[in-house]
């Protein structure tokens, strides 16, 4: 059965982790992504890193093109009691923060990153597309009950369906696109899957990576779509979404660049959503 769906998922070795140099367009209108590292299980009382990245798909960003990134994000933790937000410090190749689980439970981990409105078309972004920048990861506390990790409140989100506990090599994991609580899918609405799994790189000069990565659409009924996990390791779930909704900032950014800018007042054609999810597959 897992060779039946490994055929269909028209799996191919990329170099999905290369830096993005074909543009200069800083705010990451393109190919850029937030993502978050975490423990998978944590302890109440027990203090835990959380680690928090900007890059194009695991390529971790640093520098003044990090640094700039430190005032449009926003981090919290979400638990059954609430939400709780988390302050950033920056590190050499992203930001780290801390959180202590207070109870048992699943802790969803969770980040916004406003970039803002581009003034000009930037490849295949119209001009007047707002960008927002989402990202994901999930903590299970010891002692937990709860069948399944709740959402987590994102305008975009990405949320596990199965397997119910940790995935592991050889399971089949589904994953649920959201757009502001309901379901979204269709051609527009494609999940990438990409990791650069468990392996130990080849000394061949033939071989340039071991990274893969396999994307499908999210079916337009019920978000979802099915992915065979063929390698342990870190997971990066990435989708895009744009909601062709104008709207008008009402924020507290007040913010312009040479490409993008965002202030209260300010007025926008469309929304361009991307979100990711962190997942560790074990052996």
């Amino acid at each position: 059965m897992i060779q039946k769906n490994m055929a269909r998922a028209r799996f191919c070795l990329v170099a999905i982790f290369a830096a993005v140099s074909s543009f200069s367009f800083t705010p990451a209108a393109v190919g850029h992504e937030v993502w978050i590292e975490a423990d998978v299980s944590a302890t109440v009382g027990q203090e835990m890193d959380v680690w928090l990245y900007w890059g194009h798909a695991g390529n971790k960003e640093s520098g003044d093109r990090l640094a700039a990134q430190l005032s449009k994000l926003t981090a919290f933790a979400q638990t059954a009691g609430g939400r709780e937000v988390l302050e950033l410090e920056m590190a050499d190749d992203g930001f780290v923060t801390k959180f202590t689980p207070e109870t048992p439970g699943y802790v969803g981990l969770g980040a916004e990153l406003q970039v803002g409105i581009v003034d000009r078309q930037v490849h295949s972004i119209p001009a007047y597309t707002r960008i927002v920048m989402y990202g994901k990861t999930i903590t299970r506390v010891a002692g937990d009950v709860q069948a399944r990790p709740a959402p987590i409140g994102l305008d975009l989100e990405l949320v596990p369906v199965a397997p119910d506990a940790q995935p592991k090599v050889g399971d089949l994991m589904t994953v649920r696109v959201l757009h502001k609580g309901q379901p979204v899918g269709g051609r527009q609405v494609q999940i990438r899957a990409a990791t650069v799994g468990g392996r130990q790189t080849m000394d061949d000069p033939r071989v340039q990576n071991w990274e893969w990565s396999t994307e499908a659409m999210a079916d337009p009924r019920t978000g979802e779509a099915t992915f065979p996990l063929i390698v342990a390791g870190q997971h990066l779930f990435i989708v895009r979404y744009t909601d062709e909704t104008p709207g008008t900032y009402d924020g507290p950014r007040n913010d312009k660049s040479d490409f993008s800018y965002l202030r209260p007042g300010d007025t926008f054609e469309r929304t361009m959503h991307v979100s990711t999810l962190t997942v560790q597959v074990a052996e």
